[in-house]
C-alpha cells in the first residue's frame, strides 16, 4: 500500500548544539509519524546522541571518508533532502541562493522561520554574511513562506527592512525534560543565569547584582574555560559557576533556584526562558526584544527596562517569600502552555497546507 504520509525535510543537523539544530530535532520527535515522515540532517562528528525516537527518522548524511571538505557536502546533504521530500523547513539560512533554486526548480515547497529581532548589530552581521539589504531579504523571502517565532520580531523585521513574514510559529519546549520537585520555596536565595556566549548575554549585569546582594546566592551556568579563570579572579564569594550543563544536570540544578536572570538585551525567543519556568524558577528579562508578549511581570515573571528595576524586584521578593512562591506556580503554567506536543500542531498544519498547494 502506497505511504501517503507527508515527506517532510527538516533541515536543521538535530545531533548538534544550535538553536535552529534544536528545534529541528524536537520537529523530528514531536510531528506525527501516522501524518508526517520526517527526514533530518546528520552533521559529522556532532557528538549530540540520537534516542530511539529517532529510529522512524530518515536520515540525510555521507560516508565519514567524503565528510571534508564539509563546505560542498553540505550542498550534496540538502539535495538529497530535496529530492525527497515533498515540504522542506529550512531555517539555517545557509546555501539559501542554492536550496532555493533547487526547490523551486524541483516544485518543492519550502517554508523558513526569522528567529532574531533586527537590530543594528544583527544587521551589520547579516550584511556582512550577504552582502546587500536585498540579499537580506531574499534570504528570508525566497522561501514559499516566511514566519516569524514572534509577533514583535514579526512587526519589528517588517519595519526595519521589509522582511516580511506570513504569521507566527513559536517555538516550543520540552516542559517535562525541565519539570522537577521544587526543593526550595523558603524565600528568594539562589539567582542563576544560563548562557553559551556569556558575555554576550552581558553576564556583567549578573555579577552587579552579585555585588549588591552579597548574602545572595548568584549561580552560572554556560561559558568556557577562558571565563572561568576572569571570574575566579574576580573573587567573589557568593558567585558559584558550574560550567556547561546537560539537560539532566541543568534540571537538577534548578530544582535548588528562585529566580532567573537574563540579561541579555538583543534576542528572539529565548527558550531558556521556558526551561527555567518549567522548573518553577521565573524569569527578569529585559523588554528590548518584545518578551512582554509571552511573560506578564508580576504573574509569572517580569519584563524590567533597567539595571534598578531588577534590583528593586530582587528586594522585593526578598522581603515577600510568599509571592516568589505563586510567581513560580504561574511559571509552570507558562512553560506547559508552550510544550511542543501543543504548539507541533501549528506547525503541522503549515505543513499540511504547503502539501496541498
Amino acid at each position: 500500500m502506497k505511504d501517503k504520509r507527508i515527506r517532510v525535510f527538516l533541515g536543521g543537523y538535530v545531533n548538534s548544539i544550535n538553536a535552529q539544530n534544536l528545534n529541528c530535532r524536537a520537529l523530528a520527535i514531536h510531528l506525527d509519524k501516522e501524518k508526517f515522515d520526517v527526514g533530518v540532517m546528520i552533521y559529522p562528528g556532532a557528538s549530540l546522541p540520537l534516542g530511539t525516537e529517532f529510529d522512524n527518522v530518515k536520515k540525510f548524511s555521507l560516508p565519514c571518508k567524503l565528510y571534508r571538505p564539509l563546505r560542498w557536502v553540505r550542498y550534496i546533504t540538502y539535495l538529497r533532502g530535496l529530492l525527497w521530500c515533498n515540504v522542506a523547513y529550512l531555517p539555517k539560512g545557509e546555501i539559501y541562493h542554492f536550496t532555493q533554486h533547487i526547490s523551486h526548480l524541483l516544485g518543492k515547497k519550502t517554508f523558513t522561520t526569522v528567529e532574531g529581532v533586527m537590530d543594528k548589530e544583527t544587521y551589520e552581521g547579516l550584511i556582512g554574511l550577504c552582502g546587500s539589504d536585498k540579499e537580506i531579504r531574499q534570504c528570508y523571502n525566497g522561501f514559499d513562506k516566511t514566519f516569524a517565532i514572534t509577533q514583535y520580531m514579526s512587526e519589528a523585521n517588517e519595519r526595519f527592512l521589509n522582511i516580511k513574514s506570513n504569521g507566527v510559529l513559536y517555538l516550543g519546549v520540552d516542559s517535562q525534560t525541565f519539570k522537577v520537585e521544587r526543593k526550595c520555596c523558603n524565600g528568594l536565595k539562589n539567582l542563576i543565569t544560563i548562557g553559551s556566549d556569556l558575555k554576550r548575554k552581558r553576564v556583567d549585569v549578573f555579577i552587579e547584582l552579585s555585588r549588591r546582594f552579597p548574602d545572595l546566592s548568584f549561580h552560572i551556568v554556560g561559558g568556557n574555560p577562558a571565563f572561568a579563570e576572569e571570574l575566579e579572579a574576580m573573587k567573589l564569594p557568593n558567585v558559584i559557576y558550574h560550567g556547561r550543563l546537560n539537560h539532566t544536570e541543568l534540571a537538577q540544578l534548578l530544582a535548588k533556584m528562585d529566580l532567573h536572570v537574563f540579561p541579555s538585551r538583543s534576542e528572539g525567543f529565548p527558550k531558556v526562558t521556558l526551561e527555567t519556568a518549567a522548573a518553577g524558577v521565573p524569569s527578569i528579562v529585559y523588554g528590548d526584544y518584545g518578551a512582554s508578549e509571552w511573560i506578564t511581570t508580576g504573574q509569572n515573571g517580569f519584563v524590567v527596562d533597567t539595571l534598578e528595576e531588577i534590583a528593586d524586584i530582587i528586594t522585593n521578593l526578598k522581603d515577600h517569600p510568599k509571592k516568589l512562591s505563586t510567581i513560580s506556580a504561574a511559571a509552570i503554567a507558562l512553560a506547559e502552555s508552550f510544550d511542543w506536543n501543543l504548539l507541533v500542531k501549528d506547525w503541522e498544519k503549515v505543513i499540511q497546507n504547503l502539501a496541498e498547494e
